[in-house]
């Protein structure tokens, strides 16, 4: 047991040094999407080309899976496997090659086939993270984007269908099963719904996209409303994430990597093109790209989010 202990903090650790390199494939640059347009379901608002580069686990069918560090379960992880989709989305807008939208519609077809009757795709029991509910807003969301892109194309009933019920189970309330917190006047969208809450920044803009894009294909006011009330939550408490000197990537203050600081911005940077008059989401796009430039942030941002590494190493680790 104890050589496993060792062994597994060996990877967690190479992990890291991956992350810090650049190479890790789990955190490549994903800045704005190279065929964004807002107001138009075109290219996704996040580049996630890189995505496509899968070199771990597939299924038969060449469907990624997830292999997990601390009990080399081979799992189906959602999250992955839409993110995938959605990088040759945006590669078949970009290069007009065949087999980037046929392993897009591939890869939604699973969406599709995998959902489960409550119109989700259950990311943390399949993964052993112990959340309130199975699913993620995060991924419900990329789902939602991805699904009505496939439907633009095709006009296929099945994706239409999908998505709604992504986009119900997303902003239905934590205590009835969705990823929402209602709160007063505020919706946070949570990647994994916790009690107490904490929301984590990229995830709940990673949903609002979603419902974005929902709305964009299907002319949902609904959605809109839940939309626009959601993005003025965020708007609201965004100054919750800034530490003075770079961004944190949750609400419990844990610092954000590199990594996460620039896609922050970059989605940031999105939300500010899709609504221009969110003065305040502007304010913060500025101050976080200076924090940026500053060689001395980005270290000593890099040294604190290692300590709370160190001291929290997390539930589960994922292996290509």
């Amino acid at each position: 047991m104890e050589m496993t202990h060792i062994g597994n903090n060996i990877l967690r650790l190479n992990r890291w040094i991956k992350l810090l390199a650049g190479k890790s494939y789990y955190h490549k640059h994903q800045g704005l999407g190279k065929k964004f347009t807002p107001d138009k379901i075109e290219g996704y608002f996040n580049d996630l080309t890189n995505k496509t580069l899968w070199e771990g686990k597939t299924d038969p069918n060449g469907t990624p899976m997830n292999v997990i560090l601390e009990t080399r379960r081979k799992v189906y992880f959602a999250t992955t496997i839409v993110q995938k989709a959605l990088g040759h989305y945006d590669k078949w807008l970009i290069k007009n090659e065949a087999r980037e939208f046929s392993e897009f519609i591939k890869l939604c077809d699973w969406l599709v086939n995998n959902q489960d009757s409550q119109g989700g795709w259950k990311v943390w029991v399949n993964m052993g993270v112990k959340a309130l509910v199975p699913y993620s807003a995060m991924t419900q969301g990329e789902a939602i984007s991805a699904l009505v892109r496939a439907w633009k194309h095709t006009r296929s009933h099945s994706y239409k269908e999908c998505a709604e019920h992504a986009c119900s189970l997303l902003i239905e309330p934590v205590e009835k099963g969705g990823t929402a917190y209602y709160i007063g006047n505020d919706i946070f969208l949570e990647e994994i719904p916790l009690r107490p809450r904490n929301t984590i920044l990229n995830g709940w803009i990673f949903a609002l996209i979603g419902l974005y894009d929902y709305h964009l294909a299907f002319s949902n006011e609904k959605v809109y409303r839940k939309f626009r009330n959601s993005l003025g939550s965020l708007e609201y408490h965004i100054s919750c994430f800034d530490t003075g000197y770079w961004s944190y990537y949750d609400t419990q203050r844990h610092i954000a990597s590199h990594f996460y600081h620039d896609l922050h911005i970059a989605q940031l940077n999105a939300l500010c093109l899709i609504e221009p008059e969110h003065n305040q989401i502007l304010k913060y796009v500025k101050q976080w790209s200076t924090y940026r430039q500053h060689k001395f942030n980005l270290y000593y941002a890099t040294i604190l989010k290692g300590i709370q590494k160190i001291r929290e190493p997390g539930e589960v680790t994922l292996l290509k």
